[in-house]
């Protein structure tokens, strides 16, 4: 089985060229920088270059590293970011993720279909109408 494909919804570039996805953030203060997260839905592994600093409970911007379109305001929800997901079999999904450093909570929406990940993923269960499926 081979990985699943990110891509920016503007230029649909690929994020994840090799293990990690590749998204530019731009923290509330400070320069921006490249944000390295895990491709695994529900695991939050996150590297960035150590003079680039990022602290929990701050809301970064975060964009395509290839056009720098802005990924953030899913839904006009200002704490959301999406990309697309292309599984194996040719399905697309939206992954939809915060952009509050520390608060793990990803979803992977395909229609009305909602799986929710992380223990932070109710905090935006109203946002789809439903409680959050584990």
């Amino acid at each position: 089985m081979k990985e699943n494909n990110l891509l920016c919804p503007k230029c649909r570039s690929q994020l994840v060229p090799n293990k990690k996805i590749v998204l530019l953030a731009k923290p509330p203060e400070g320069p921006s920088g490249l944000l390295l997260l895990s491709p695994i839905l529900g695991e939050y592994s996150a590297t960035t270059h150590s003079a680039f600093k990022l602290n929990d409970g701050d809301k970064v911007d975060i964009f395509c590293p290839v056009c720098h379109a802005p990924l953030g305001d899913y839904m006009d929800h200002k704490n959301l970011a999406r990309v697309i997901m292309v599984d194996d079999n040719g399905e697309e999904y939206d992954i939809v993720f915060s952009e509050i450093i520390g608060q793990h909570s990803t979803y992977k929406i395909q229609g009305d279909d909602v799986e929710s990940f992380g223990e932070d993923a109710d905090i935006y269960t109203n946002f789809w109408g439903e409680t959050p499926k584990y």
